[in-house]
């Protein structure tokens, strides 16, 4: 269910903490990770942890830390460990402040983690879960981007799941929960509502209209991602895309709005 593999965020919050060595400790982990040093990071923050165990927005950053270096682990079983551990720290840091939205956010894409390395069935109880907790979060703080984000990354993964998984949904659950194309918009639209700058927002926003057959829609959305400075590697590989989606459209010769969007590159 790669759909519903979800990106990880940037917890961007305050930590609060008693001991000046815990913020520091924070500030250390915040800057290696800006560096692209998770295991570094790690180090910082687990230090940070021995000190203040409970402190939300060093559990937060842990478990970030553990999501990130998924990708980078190539041995699967470790890579599994760390989507573990990535979970362990969700739920703990939901279990120090359950009306933290980002701690709720945290955990929906801690279980998306978890879904490249679990059985069928076990990835739609996940499934579940990941809607759940990305409704708290937005129940707790609506003005979350990101988890409008990721609550229509939730609706296209569900609205396009494939015929193997849709079948045994019938069987165990008697069906697969309501999701729709259509509200995946809605929800991209939301999240860009409020941060309009989000080159991700823009991008997964053309996808959703590729998978409509939108093709006018979809090539507009790659467009504005042109429109907007890069932040990271993640939004250069949307970048990349966006032209080779412009590009294939201008020779393919799918009508006048092809040839619009690429001229105005």
């Amino acid at each position: 269910m790669k759909a519903l593999i979800l990106l990880p965020v940037l917890f961007a919050m305050q930590v609060l903490a008693e001991d000046p060595r815990v913020t520091s400790l924070v500030q250390q982990g915040d800057l290696a990770e800006k560096q692209g040093k998770a295991r570094a990071a790690l180090g910082s923050l687990r230090a940070a942890e021995a000190i203040e165990p409970q402190n939300v927005g060093v559990l937060l950053r842990i478990s970030k830390q553990y999501g990130d270096l998924i990708e980078q682990t190539k041995v699967e079983d470790n890579a599994k460990r760390m989507a573990e551990l990535a979970l362990d720290y969700g739920n703990r840091a939901v279990q120090a402040d359950g009306k933290n939205a980002k701690a709720h956010l945290n955990l929906a894409i801690s279980y998306g983690h978890m879904t490249d390395f679990v059985g069928n069935k076990t990835k739609l109880e996940y499934s579940k879960i990941i809607r759940d907790e990305t409704v708290k979060s937005l129940e707790l703080d609506p003005k979350d981007d990101f988890a409008w984000h990721v609550l229509g990354r939730w609706e296209a993964g569900v609205a396009n799941i494939n015929g193997v998984l849709r079948a045994l949904a019938s069987i165990v659950y008697g069906g697969m929960p309501k999701a729709s194309n259509e509200e995946a918009v809605r929800c991209f639209k939301k999240a860009l509502e409020i941060a309009p700058q989000r080159l991700i927002h823009h991008a997964e926003l053309a996808h959703v209209y590729t998978q409509m057959g939108r093709t006018d829609l979809a090539l507009q959305e790659w467009q504005n991602t042109l429109g907007i400075r890069a932040q990271d590697a993640d939004d250069e590989n949307y970048q990349k895309e966006a032209h080779a989606a412009l590009d294939a459209a201008r020779k393919s010769g799918r009508g006048t709005e092809a040839a619009k969007f690429t001229s105005q590159r």
